[in-house]
């Protein structure tokens, strides 16, 4: 209410596509309507489940469908691209995914009349993380990612076009994202060397020259693909072992044999995947 009285219009970050409702969505368009955003992170179901992101192409297809009714016609779509096992046939289930959107629209009775349905794919490339089931997976290189990126833009239809409208992060923040995030105490010397040359505010994308960080490296005697570019064993030594965040390694080997399984892991709250927490704390997380 206050937001209405001021006049004030909300836009909401990336919305779960199995809890979004009517009333949600009546709430947020009190001044105006911009556009939703949901995060459905591949394109098919197959590469979904590897993720364990546990939303399906019907609960998606429901959640636009009670925001098209509403009037909005603007819908952001957040994909990662680069995933462990990922396929031609994922990047192409993106495009055929917002087509499906696209019907939809035009099929809603309820829609804004006279408005053109406008959908955004926005693609940012994985980033392997410690502490996850992917850490032990390289991240996809720059001609890999370029080879998909164009593959992408190949599966849009020409009626569709002015439709889809499709971006992505720069692979070079990607890249030094995972040299940073897996990398060991030999960095050190790189972030100091890349500090001295310049970089400063490199979150801020006009501020950010990989050169920068490519000098660091080569005059430190560092390789970026080592950190982010190659498979680990299971049983190699990370620079982050030492830390205990409670759960054992043994679970992210699962999961991480799960994921490439194409199989999902159920929700802590409805059964227990043994991550090792509760024998930690002595008692039953949920």
């Amino acid at each position: 209410p206050y937001l209405d009285e001021n006049r004030i219009n909300i836009t909401l970050p990336s919305l779960r596509v199995d809890n979004f409702s009517r009333e949600l969505m009546e709430r947020i368009q009190g001044v105006r309507k911009s556009s939703l955003t949901f995060a459905p992170e591949a394109g098919t179901q197959r590469l979904r489940d590897v993720i364990n992101k546990n939303v399906s192409e019907e609960e998606l297809m429901r959640t636009a469908g009670i925001a098209f009714s509403g009037g909005f016609a603007m819908v952001k779509l957040y994909f990662m691209m680069g995933l462990p096992t990922e396929t031609l046939e994922d990047i192409e289930g993106i495009v055929h995914l917002a087509e499906k959107l696209i019907d939809l629209y035009y099929n809603t009775p309820e829609r804004s009349k006279g408005k053109t349905i406008q959908i955004s794919i926005s693609c940012a490339t994985f980033v392997p993380k410690p502490f996850t089931p992917f850490e032990f997976e390289p991240q996809v290189s720059r001609e890999e990612l370029l080879k998909r990126q164009e593959h992408l833009l190949s599966c849009i239809q020409p009626r569709h076009r002015k439709k889809i409208k499709v971006s992505w992060h720069t692979y070079e923040i990607s890249l030094l994202e995972a040299v940073l995030a897996r990398g060991d105490r030999r960095l050190a010397p790189v972030i100091e060397r890349a500090w001295q040359l310049g970089s400063k505010f490199d979150s801020w994308s006009e501020c950010f020259h990989y050169e920068i960080w490519e000098q660091a490296m080569q005059e430190c005697g560092a390789d970026p693909a080592f950190y982010a570019n190659r498979n680990r064993a299971y049983d190699e030594i990370f620079p982050w072992d030492h830390l205990d965040y409670l759960v054992d390694k043994a679970f992210f080997v699962r999961e991480n044999q799960t994921a490439h399984a194409s199989e999902t892991t159920p929700h802590c709250r409805a059964k227990c995947s043994g991550c090792g927490v509760n024998r930690r704390v002595g008692r039953a997380c949920f």
